[in-house]
């Protein structure tokens, strides 16, 4: 019997008679089911709503088999595939559960319909990935169909990989970072890339295409296959789990934050395998708070740029849905998904809104406070390195008790920039911006120190006011058919009325704040 299912089996020694076993990898699991059931010594059943009894083509409704069920006393392992959320079945499904002594046990599998899910006699396990060894396993009968079918050299790259993660020592760290991780390139010293790590996360299923997908456009190069497959493993799992993915952001788009930019170089030594080693953890993410416009989300995606990793984002206002357990099963998603990807970074965006009435029950029957609940206990107890970094222009909607050590590593403020970083973020968008997307800036009328002197003097712009201001400007000489001038950015710096001005009370108050409870980016 596979240690996966060890769960699952207490259950049943136990005597339940009905439980759930969350997984989106269901040959996996019916096979690894038929395995326990033979070490039992139990018959093993099939249901689904399309193959009937046993893939007999005959239909058969669930309600009356479950009550069917309830009345057996010879113990019998039923899977349900996906079964439809019917309250008829659910109700059958709860009687069956609450049945004492021998009989038949029903195992429902996949991410149960929220009727099924509120059952509270149902015992719930959830079946992980396919380990180290069995994806190496897997890889080693890829490897096996790809030389038959005469692609020698995607053979020969699978069966290195899987050769090579057969003879890591047990103190290796399967899961540590490597120079391909969610295809973004690190600066840090790598262990040698492996595909059969990089697999780790996927259903088997998947990591079975994909695998040899990768190994095929590798052509014989490890390096290129470890890339396609790093690719497509962050598509493949960030597809249906509400997250987003994002480009990371070189260092050099992002002015100022100089404190920022240096307290994250260092944590990015956490994740090399000799930190580990050194019995130093992951690091666990950063809360950034401060005015809007200041460079919030730039710095979320520059994080992921500096620590070598991948990123996804997450609005909260998606994990909530309109039905019955709708938002805990997409949370539940959600945290599968991120440490599946895991090394990655997730980025959480104005986590203040989306947790907006959290401290509340009246109006949504407690869901945002227990979808909050069950973001801080995966925040407090996660062991996979996941980097979260959440971004909020309020604090006093934000929870007290995630701002507690332990959830996230630091508080930074994010205040308005200062003359220096003013001028740094108008050259940013003036030429460095330019010449990475384009090849070349486009030419200046005048010096570029007249046009940084400029912006040093625009005390209390935002970022975002800046680089609206040199947008404007470059429209004025567009439509006149020359070069931006100086002149062009004095106007629209002077025609900009900064937010700084407009909320002036609300931006003393978070300051007053920061001095107390956040570092300074």
């Amino acid at each position: 019997m596979s240690p996966a299912l060890a769960g699952p089996a207490r259950s049943l020694r136990a005597g339940a008679r009905g439980l759930l076993l969350r997984s989106d990898d269901e040959a996996r699991a019916v096979r690894m089911l038929e395995d326990l059931g033979a070490t039992l010594g139990w018959p093993v059943h099939t249901w689904s709503v399309t193959r009937g009894v046993d893939g007999t083509c005959t239909p058969t409704p669930l309600p009356a088999l479950l009550r069917e069920l309830a009345d057996r006393r010879e113990p019998a392992l039923w899977l349900l595939l996906d079964p439809p959320g019917d309250p008829l079945a659910a109700r059958a499904l709860r009687e069956l559960a609450q049945q004492r002594g021998p009989g038949p046990a029903a195992v429902l599998l996949g991410e149960p319909a929220a009727t099924f899910a509120a059952i509270p006699e149902l015992a719930d396990h959830a079946l992980p990935p396919p380990e180290l060894g069995e994806l190496a396993e897997l890889a080693r009968a890829e490897a096996d169909a790809l030389r038959r079918s005469d692609d020698t050299r995607a053979a020969a790259t699978l069966a290195r990989a899987a050769e090579q993660a057969i003879d890591l020592s047990p103190g290796t760290d399967p899961h540590a970072p490597d120079d391909l991780s969610l295809g973004t390139a690190s600066s840090k010293t790598s262990p040698p890339i492996n595909l059969v790590q990089l697999a780790l996360g996927l259903s088997e299923q998947a990591a079975r295409r994909l695998l040899r997908e990768a190994a095929l456009a590798g052509a014989g190069d490890d390096a290129r296959a470890a890339v396609r497959l790093a690719a497509s493993k962050a598509e493949a799992l960030h597809r249906g789990a509400l997250l987003e993915l994002v480009d990371p952001v070189p260092e050099d788009l992002l002015g100022g934050l100089a404190g920022l930019k240096a307290w994250l170089r260092r944590r990015a030594l956490a994740l090399q395998p000799a930190a580990h080693a050194a019995g130093i953890p992951d690091p666990r993410g950063v809360l950034l708070v401060g005015v809007q416009g200041c460079g919030k989300s730039l710095a979320a995606r520059v994080c992921a740029q500096i620590l070598g990793l991948g990123i996804v984002r997450l609005e909260p206002g998606r994990l909530f849905g309109g039905t019955v357990g709708e938002s805990e099963a997409n949370l539940r998603r959600l945290i599968a998904a991120a440490e599946r990807l895991a090394p990655v970074v997730l980025w959480i965006d104005e986590l203040d809104k989306g947790l907006a009435g959290s401290d509340g029950a009246a109006s949504d029957a407690g869901t945002a406070s227990r979808v909050l609940g069950g973001l801080l206990t995966w925040l407090q107890e996660r062991a996979r390195p996941v980097f979260v970094v959440a971004t909020a222009n309020r604090v006093d909607t934000l929870p007290p008790e995630l701002l507690r050590r332990g959830r996230l590593d630091e508080t930074f403020f994010v205040d308005l920039p200062g003359a220096d970083e003013r001028a740094t973020i108008t050259e940013i968008h003036l030429l460095v911006a330019p010449r990475r997307s384009l090849g070349a800036a486009p030419p200046l009328a005048d010096p570029l120190a007249r046009y940084l002197e400029l912006a040093r003097a625009a005390d209390g712009l935002s970022g975002a006011e800046i680089e609206g201001a040199v947008t404007e400007a470059r429209l004025d000489a567009f439509a006149d058919d020359r070069p931006l001038a100086a002149a062009d950015l004095a106007r629209a710096l002077a025609a900009t009325i900064p937010l700084s001005r407009s909320r002036a009370a609300e931006l003393a108050g978070l300051r007053a704040w920061a001095e107390r409870f956040a570092r300074r980016a």
